[in-house]
């Protein structure tokens, strides 16, 4: 009985793991700060199978400078719905219903009054 007990636990657990995970897919785009340029426009695609791709457009000089990159994204195993990007450096974000924010390299949302939030599109 105990067995079953322990199983029906595991299971509840890790059904509520993966709730978090269908939910982060979509699109998420916004505009965010720059410390060397006018701004950042990004695009953040989340695939159901786990890949993504991450395009952002610099603004300096007048100039437009384009970066595309794409990988997997992985759930971090020490912070709770925070995704890593493989591609971008292990990337942290924290994923919320919205929107997801860019985390430091330990996963924690900067606390600071940039806005470092994409938006989830409808």
């Amino acid at each position: 009985m105990k067995k079953f007990a322990l199983i029906a636990i595991t299971t509840l657990l890790g059904a509520c793991s993966l709730q978090s995970q269908k939910t982060v897919s979509g699109i998420y785009q916004g505009t965010l700060p720059c410390s060397d340029c006018e701004k950042i426009q990004a695009k953040l695609t989340l695939n159901h199978d786990k890949t993504y791709q991450y395009s952002t457009i610099y603004f300096k000089n007048k100039k437009q400078h384009l970066f595309v990159e794409k990988g997997l994204y992985t759930w971090d195993d020490q912070k709770e719905n925070v995704i890593r990007l493989s591609n971008s450096g292990n990337l942290a974000l924290q994923v919320n219903q919205d929107y997801v924010e860019l985390c430091d390299s330990q996963g924690n949302v900067a606390k600071n009054q940039n806005n470092y939030k994409l938006y989830k599109m409808k």
